[in-house]
């Protein structure tokens, strides 16, 4: 297995951050480009993290685990919307057939007064 490759820059960042944990990456990037070492912010941070300077959140703990957990979640209904009901189960008992038809007229008459609503409006515009 082969041993990994010094980087000069990073090296560079680590020293000048033993030396003074407070200095910025734009001082640093000055002193090292003094130097002729390239040297990147994704190196500052690091470094900053690996000396303990900054705090460093564990590994997968990013975007796609805060979107997966909101996926999982159960979405939340706006203000004013009908609980999602399941459907009543048609086991053939005589209490399932009773709520299939009772919920088929409570949507029924939801779906009268929405029309009624339609009605009156086409009305009042047609008549204007």
């Amino acid at each position: 297995m082969a041993a990994k490759k010094a980087n000069p820059g990073f090296d560079f960042i680590i020293a000048a951050l033993k030396k003074d944990p407070k200095a910025t990456y734009k001082d640093i990037a000055a002193a090292a480009a003094k130097k002729k070492l390239k040297v990147f912010p994704i190196m500052f941070g690091r470094a900053q993290a690996m000396l303990g300077i900054v705090k460093q959140a564990k590994r997968g703990d990013g975007k796609a685990k805060k979107a997966k957990a909101a996926k999982a979640a159960p979405a939340k209904r706006g203000p004013g919307r009908p609980r999602k009901n399941a459907a009543p189960a048609l086991d053939g008992s005589l209490e399932g057939i009773v709520a299939a038809v009772k919920s088929s007229e409570q949507a029924k008459a939801r779906y009268r007064g929405a029309l009624e609503k339609i009605q009156a409006i086409l009305a009042d515009a047609l008549d204007d």
